[in-house]
């Protein structure tokens, strides 16, 4: 940077982006230990590794980009003013709605099966946040549940438990 860009006084870390990132690095450090106490692999995860290699991966890279969050403010364009900016606004009810969709409908998942589960979140999902375009939402459904089933049953080699559909996929 050079001396006269601005940033010359701008504070290294963010103060509510460190408590934000702090609490989700302990939060995801603290569900890494839990999966030191998997004892067997689930059906879904029966791919000839450990049990705790997949959640383990997602897990390090949600550490790795939230070790990034306290300094986002001294790389975007506005600095932490333009990060503030809307956080003192209210949430919009569709965001508690949206978390208590994928709370209600994944809860569920064992009895519906995964398929059934993304399909239902990508029917609702829309519609929830206002778009009325019915083909539309019905294409990306289709088209985003197949795309995920094909890339995990046969690239990653991903058994997914079929639920209500377990008369239709074997």
């Amino acid at each position: 940077m050079s001396a006269g860009d601005g940033r010359d006084n701008v504070p290294l870390v963010h103060r509510p982006d460190l408590i934000v990132a702090i609490v989700l690095i302990g939060t995801s450090l603290w569900l890494y230990y839990v999966t030191s106490t998997f004892d067997e692999v689930s059906a879904l995860f029966s791919v000839g590794l450990m049990p705790e290699v997949w959640p383990r991966l997602i897990l390090t890279v949600i550490i790795v980009l939230g070790v990034f969050i306290p300094f986002e403010h001294r790389l975007v364009e506005g600095g932490a003013a333009r990060l503030d900016k809307g956080r003192k606004d209210k949430l919009p009810l569709t965001t508690y709605a949206t978390a208590l969709l994928m709370v209600v409908i994944g809860s569920q998942m064992p009895t519906l099966g995964a398929l059934l589960t993304i399909v239902i979140i990508c029917l609702l999902m829309p519609l929830m946040w206002g778009e009325r375009r019915f083909g539309r939402i019905a294409l990306f459904a289709a088209g985003f549940t197949t795309t995920i089933w094909l890339l995990f049953s046969y690239a990653l080699k991903v058994h997914f438990e079929p639920g209500l559909l377990s008369t239709f996929i074997q």
